[in-house]
């Protein structure tokens, strides 16, 4: 830990925080403001990559910066990303074709990568081990202040003012919590002597490795078939690519990944943990049960957003209180266990939903999920954190957040396939077969659809092709059409 003062761990805090949030936000406040984008910039054909390489950039590079953050301070490496990041909003703001934006947007994902990464260890770094936890509880808050404020935020100020300020808001903000970081945050340099080595190869493999892994799972079941030569093309280089930097890193200097965390059962386990928890688990009830409630129960898209609220309450109260916890009690397991329980049994309930199910009975499990998972981010990175050498402290807490995100990639693409599967297979059997006629009988769903917010587009046509039947029937027995009386037999 460094030696800091009062006055410095507090505007330090505000700094992290604010500049978080901004990146956090970035991942849900574009999603209201994508159909303005796409009329003012006729880009329908390239919507997906606007999301896809924010991802791509925001995820692969922060290992990297938790890295270059032992080696260089913490200070220089968050002011960079800040910079990073705004830069990349205004540019976004100023945008005048799809491609300049998804350019824009991926040097946004770079800043917020190095955010996202360095927030966390900057707390470990300020904080004695004893209060670590209230803190690490009181940064976790923010990713669910984010999910809530996000969409309606981009929907206000792209109906109030334009698209562009969507991007815009992060300037005068963003500018606030860069100078508190340049006049009030210590420069938190190592405080060993150390030769500064940056392992490029590991740099290059990792980025060959995870990029291609990430762009399969993003693009897999939405852009290309999953057995598709791009997708499988995609899996066949990351997995050289993994294993190449494996073996780079067990010889390097410096790795981005040490070969002594790696064997550290409390990092691996706390890893794994996280990406299952806080990863997959999260994510995909944030994104599944929104695509339940208008498919299942006929709930408008923006009712069912307002669906996900009682979780991330849930969430973000049980994380702020869990890292209280936790510094009250000096011991963090039974608060894991606990809540993995309450997890494990509001996701058992949620298998109970159906057509009759109510508002009020989605909105309580969702609340009981909530604080079921909320302690998954705060406690398994202190943990993490208290288990590492301090040397280690930025690639271990940057590691921890990139395999968090490369859970709920993975989460998203598995339960994302299955849910496609499952109501491709299963719908059909429900239909009357003269609809399957008339020509629906595929019904091949994929989870670009669902996930780019036209969750109606699959009753919409399951309806219009409904009526044309009836139509038939109607002529059939009020005139006596012939050819509506061979397709009703047809049928």
């Amino acid at each position: 830990m460094y030696t800091v003062t009062a006055r410095q761990q507090t505007f330090t805090m505000v700094a992290i925080m604010v500049s978080l949030l901004l990146s956090a936000l970035d991942g849900t406040i574009v999603a209201t403001a994508m159909p303005s984008i796409l009329r003012d910039l006729n880009g329908m054909s390239l919507y997906t990559w606007v999301v896809t390489g924010y991802l791509l950039a925001s995820t692969a590079m922060i290992p990297i910066y938790g890295k270059l953050s032992d080696l260089y301070g913490r200070k220089v490496i968050l002011t960079t990303s800040v910079i990073l990041f705004l830069l990349g909003s205004l540019l976004s703001g100023m945008a005048s074709s799809m491609g300049m934006l998804i350019a824009f947007r991926a040097l946004q994902g770079l800043g917020c990568a190095g955010i996202t990464a360095i927030s966390f260890t900057i707390a470990a770094d300020i904080f004695p081990a004893a209060t670590r936890g209230k803190y690490q509880g009181i940064i976790s808050t923010v990713f669910g202040v984010s999910s809530i404020v996000g969409p309606w935020l981009g929907g206000f100020l792209t109906d109030a003012l334009s698209w562009r300020w969507v991007f815009y808001v992060n300037m005068p903000i963003g500018l606030v919590a860069l100078l508190f970081i340049l006049t009030q945050m210590p420069a938190l340099k190592p405080t060993l002597a150390r030769k500064v080595v940056i392992d490029w190869w590991g740099v290059l493999t990792l980025l060959v490795g995870f990029v291609p892994l990430l762009l399969a799972l993003t693009l897999g079941g939405q852009e290309y078939p999953w057995g598709s030569w791009q997708v499988i093309g995609l899996f066949a280089v990351a997995a050289v690519g993994i294993l190449v930097f494996v073996l780079v890193e067990r010889k390097a200097a410096e790795p981005i990944f040490s070969v002594r965390m790696l064997r550290n059962p409390t990092f691996v386990l706390g890893s794994l943990a996280v990406a299952l928890t806080g990863g997959a688990g999260f994510m995909s009830a944030l994104l599944f049960l929104p695509i339940y409630m208008v498919m299942v129960t006929g709930a408008s898209a923006s009712g069912a957003g307002m669906t996900v609220m009682p979780l991330m309450v849930g969430w973000a109260v049980s994380a702020f209180f869990s890292g209280q916890l936790v510094t009250k009690l000096g011991r963090y397991k039974g608060i894991l266990l606990v809540g993995s329980a309450l997890a494990f049994v509001g996701y058992i309930l949620l298998q109970g939903l159906s057509i009759d199910t109510t508002r009020a009975q989605v909105t309580w499990r969702m609340i009981l999920l909530g604080i079921g998972l909320g302690p998954a981010i705060p406690i398994l990175t202190l943990a993490v954190q208290n288990a590492v050498n301090p040397r280690d402290m930025g690639a271990a807490t940057g590691g921890n957040q990139f395999l968090r995100l490369v859970g709920s990639t993975i989460g998203i693409a598995i339960l994302g396939t299955m849910l496609a599967g499952t109501v491709a297979t299963q719908l059909p059997k429900y239909m009357p077969a003269g609809i399957l006629k008339a020509g629906t009988s595929s019904m091949s769903l994929d989870m670009g659809k669902l996930k780019s917010g036209n969750l109606d587009s699959v009753g919409d046509t399951i309806k219009a092709v409904t009526n044309d039947t009836y139509a038939r029937v109607e002529r059939a027995l009020t005139t006596n059409d012939p050819a509506a009386h061979v397709a009703v037999q047809g049928q």
